[in-house]
């Protein structure tokens, strides 16, 4: 008879035979390999020498270790832009967008979930509608917008686009968690005389760390790793972010070797792992916000 193996996580029961347990785990690992895979082969690449980046052993470890194409990387200049400005680029905007975005957001979520004013959950709804529409649908509009405002080639053209689409986003995950923190807690600081704003600063705002990591971690990859607007609305060199500048030089007509371009991609890699490291641990928590009723 097949034996069955009782666990218990967070409350909830759960009933699984060895069987399923085996295939789930081997399951799992497969797709974990598929995902690891082109990262560790893109590491692998990059820290071979010029004269061996065709060859590894096994296929992944570098026949000889060097850090020239990091160096390479570093040094490369693209129409007289150096990789550490375009590096500097995706900085200051995700900085700004990210930074723009969440402030934004925690004040329209306390809005929506303690303040009450007509056409509330219309308008929310309508908010959180708009990210089922295609971003490039108003690449076109938008263009004109920024021309007519006289923002293009600017950091305001991407910073304020990546605003108006991942605004719904930050939101969503907001509401959700001032809706679940106990109406105790928002009553008693109101009957000590505390006005919406203090409720909002001083109770809520510490609560919510999980939170609001979770949108910046979220929000972050977002940014970072747009590719389309950044592309239209910076069309100066020396403008241009991480993804548009690997974009280009990869497709450019001036030769880099495989190893600099891989070096290259690991360096954007960097902030991805460092924000993740930073924020992970109110990460998971915070993707739980509404899982689970106490």
């Amino acid at each position: 008879m097949e034996k069955i193996i009782k666990k218990e996580n967070y409350g909830a029961k759960f009933k699984t035979s060895p069987y399923f347990f085996i295939i789930s785990r081997i399951v799992v690992y497969f797709f974990i390999a598929i995902i690891i895979f082109p990262l560790l082969y893109t590491l692998s690449l990059s820290l071979r020498s010029p004269d061996t980046v065709y060859s590894a052993r096994f296929f992944l470890i570098p026949e000889e270790f060097s850090f020239e194409n990091y160096v390479i990387a570093f040094t490369y200049n693209f129409h007289g832009v150096t990789f550490p400005r375009m590096f500097l680029n995706s900085a200051i905007v995700v900085t700004a967008s990210v930074s723009l975005i969440i402030i934004l957001s925690i004040f329209s979520a306390f809005s929506f979930s303690h303040l009450k004013f007509p056409l509330k959950e219309t308008l929310f709804n309508v908010m959180i509608a708009s990210v089922a529409m295609p971003a490039q649908v108003l690449i076109i509009p938008l263009f004109y917008i920024l021309l007519y405002f006289g923002i293009l080639n600017t950091y305001q053209a991407v910073i304020f686009a990546y605003a108006g689409f991942l605004i719904p986003i930050g939101v969503l995950i907001l509401r959700m968690f001032f809706e679940q923190t106990p109406k105790e807690i928002s009553e008693a600081a109101i009957a000590d005389g505390a006005s919406d704003l203090q409720l909002l600063m001083k109770i809520l705002l510490p609560l919510a760390k999980p939170a609001i990591a979770t949108c910046v971690i979220l929000l972050f990859l977002d940014t970072w790793n747009e590719f389309v607007y950044a592309m239209i609305y910076l069309q100066n060199p020396e403008l241009h972010t991480v993804p548009v500048a690997l974009a280009k030089i990869g497709t450019s007509r001036y030769y880099i070797s495989i190893g600099a371009y891989s070096a290259a991609i690991m360096i954007t890699i960097i902030p991805v792992l460092a924000i993740f490291a930073i924020f992970q641990r109110w990460f998971i928590a915070g993707m739980t916000v509404g899982a689970l009723k106490h």
